[in-house]
């Protein structure tokens, strides 16, 4: 291997290369036991292809890895690495979508399918900050008789990268630990972890083949950018909807003024996002048809870039 760094798989991008892409399903059913610790004989991944421009355009963490293991369970897996306060309540909304959404016309209730949840976060969750664990499950539990649960098919797993350090390697947790370690850090992985574990050699061994492809590094590099700016555009408008309404004194001015910055952020925004895309497919020699359906510039426009 030369000396380009490895990509982070704690960019969505590159957790999905990894973790979403057929043909390593031995690596995601490894990955997969280790945290709901369920033995699963036939695990199917969702082969959706990834564009440029869903890189750019869909919302943070959309990005997930959703498999049917078994047949009757269905696992969706995101890789969350901006922190969110509505975090929970997000991952119980595609949990929920997720539950209904097994259940086809006609079908009773009892063909529903069991829905988990898998959400590592490279933060803390704030709701979760007396919690020293670094992985919590979450179940519909009675609120006097803590160990019955109401219904086997909802399960929540909660994984906090920054706890890691906190938390010493069991039996019950040690390959659930260095699967974590490889996620947030894999050129801290030794070849003493990957000799106990193949599954974590194979994932690294798919890491280096991305982290070596020019237009793997660029994809997940853009991924990285529309994140960035996402955080930038959020934080630029509630900063221009604050301080015009701390001048006025008055609520509705802090609301109003939120909403105008936040809009005139997004639009900027979005606008500067298909520029950028548009001038990557002109070098990629794209034309330029192709690149105003992708992008939604005029081709007016996208002459203007050549």
């Amino acid at each position: 291997m030369n000396n380009k760094l490895l990509l982070l798989p704690t960019n969505d991008y590159v957790f999905k290369r990894i973790f979403g892409k057929k043909g390593n399903e031995d690596i995601t059913r490894n990955f997969i036991e280790n945290v709901t610790g369920v033995r699963y004989e036939d695990i199917n991944l969702e082969d959706t292809p990834i564009l440029e421009r869903d890189l750019l355009e869909k919302k943070m963490g959309a990005l997930d890895v959703k498999v049917v293991a078994n047949k009757y369970s269905n696992i969706d897996i995101e890789m969350q690495i901006v922190k969110s306060e509505y975090i929970a309540d997000r991952i119980l909304w595609y949990w929920s979508k997720m539950y209904a959404g097994s259940l086809n016309k006609g079908e009773g209730y009892d063909s529903t399918k069991r829905a988990i949840c898998i959400l590592l976060a490279d933060f803390n969750l704030e709701n979760l900050k007396d919690v020293s664990k670094f992985h919590t499950v979450w179940n519909i539990r009675e609120e006097k008789y803590r160990n019955m649960i109401l219904t086997d098919k909802l399960e929540i797993h909660i994984i906090e990268l920054e706890k890691l350090e906190n938390n010493i390697k069991t039996e019950d947790y040690k390959n659930l630990l260095e699967w974590c370690e490889f996620i947030k850090n894999p050129g801290k992985v030794g070849n003493s972890i990957m000799g106990e574990n193949e599954y974590i050699k194979r994932a690294k061994e798919e890491l280096e083949k991305i982290s070596q492809d020019e237009r793997e590094r660029r994809l997940a590099e853009l991924r990285d950018k529309a994140i960035m700016d996402e955080i930038a555009i959020r934080d630029s408008g509630f900063k221009e909807g604050y301080e015009e309404g701390k001048a006025s004194g008055v609520k509705a001015g802090i609301e109003a003024g939120l909403q105008e910055g936040m809009k005139q952020g997004l639009q900027e925004g979005k606008k500067e996002k298909q520029i950028e895309i548009a001038k990557k497919m002109i070098k990629e020699g794209m034309n330029i048809e192709t690149i105003s359906k992708l992008t939604e510039l005029s081709e007016s426009e996208i002459k203007e870039l050549y």
